[in-house]
């Protein structure tokens, strides 16, 4: 090899790293979480999600109940369309965990993450880390 052959991939490996570097802090602070829901006799399985300060959170969620669940995050604006996802429907949820915090997204029972045997039995514990 050259000099400019040897030169030049010491450059194109000096851009090739600094673009890695550049674009990985963004990459972890934009990440995307999913989680499929299935709220099925009063339950929601599973019945905690955890996600981390700055991910996108998308929940799914499939209702096999013959009654509607609403279910809301108003710390991140959170919920579902007309609050509720209807019986035998799906509906979906997004939202940025913008802070850390413990919260019930299960509206039906009130939000109250310590009690696991509220009226309707419903909990989904959402916790931002």
């Amino acid at each position: 090899m050259n000099q400019l052959t040897i030169a030049s991939l010491i450059v194109a490996g000096g851009l090739v790293m600094g673009t890695f570097v550049a674009t990985s802090g963004t990459a972890t602070e934009n990440r995307i979480k999913t989680f499929d829901i299935v709220m099925e006799n009063n339950q929601y399985r599973p019945a905690e999600i955890i996600a981390n300060v700055g991910d996108q959170v998308i929940i799914n969620f499939e209702n096999r109940d013959a009654v509607s669940h609403a279910v809301a995050l108003p710390e991140f604006n959170g919920t579902v369309p007309n609050g509720h996802v209807p019986a035998g429907g799906t509906a979906t949820m997004q939202f940025v965990a913008s802070r850390a915090v413990t919260t019930d997204a299960a509206v039906c029972g009130g939000a109250n993450p310590t009690d696991k045997t509220d009226d309707h039995g419903e909990e989904l514990i959402v916790t931002i880390i």
